[in-house]
Parts: C-alpha cells; structure tokens; sequence
C-alpha cells in the first residue's frame, strides 16, 4: 500500500476546514484549502502572504486556524491509490492528476478537473519537521 504525509498546516478541528499539505514523492509537496473536508483550491504555501490571506479571511469570519506544529495530532499516513496519471486520496476526499508536468485536483468521483494556480513545484521531502519546507 502506498501512502502520503497528509499535513494539517493550519486547520480548525471543529469545522474541518483549513490548509493542509500533501507531501508525496511523485507529485512533490503541495497544500489544498478544505472547506468541510472537501478541497477547494490549491494554496502556494511557500508565499506567507497566500497563508496570511486565509487565516485572516476565517478569523474575520470567526474561525480560528491553528498552526500545524503536532505531529501526533496535525500529520497522518493517507492512502494513495494511482491508476495511470491520476492519484486517489480516498480518506482525503481528493485526486490529483499529472500531465504533462501540470497538477490538477477535485473531489473523489467529480467530474471537473481544476488545474493548480500559480502551481509552484516543491520537490517531495517526508513531514518530520512542520515548520519550515522550502
């Protein structure tokens, strides 16, 4: 079986929600906003300002993320399924797909692909530090 680090980086527990990072070797590391453990949109986690935006719009909204710093609480192992270029995270409720070197993701078993914005290529390391990825 194959598995991925599935990084809660900042995440409300109670409304499962937040940006969380994906770290598996073939697609590298990338992070997803969730809304209800669904995936919204891909977020460049290496831009403070990108992760500054988010936490402030749920703040204002009255949902407060926490930083991701646990590794026992905020990262686990998730499945992996992959059928050709299509990568499934069943327990994640996300696929990902790579063609031609460009990323796409949606819900499990939706039709529409969304391709990643301003995809920013982060070579795979494995999450034992939460802090600092470059």
């Amino acid at each position: 079986m194959q598995t991925a680090y599935f990084h809660r980086a900042y995440w409300c527990y109670d409304n499962n929600l937040g940006i969380a990072k994906v770290h598996y070797e073939p697609l590298g590391i990338f992070a997803i906003l969730f809304e209800g453990g669904i995936p919204q949109i891909n977020v460049n986690f290496l831009d403070k300002n990108e992760f500054s935006y988010y936490w402030q719009k749920y703040r204002k909204a009255g949902v407060n993320l926490l930083l991701g710093v646990q590794i026992d609480r905020d990262v686990e192992l998730t499945r992996v399924i992959e059928q050709d270029n299509i990568f499934k995270f069943p327990e994640i409720n996300l696929e990902v797909k790579l063609e031609n070197n460009v990323r796409s993701f949606r819900t499990v078993g939706a039709e529409e692909w969304i391709e990643f914005q301003d995809d920013v290529f982060v070579e795979y390391q494995p999450c034992k530090s939460l802090i600092h990825v470059s």
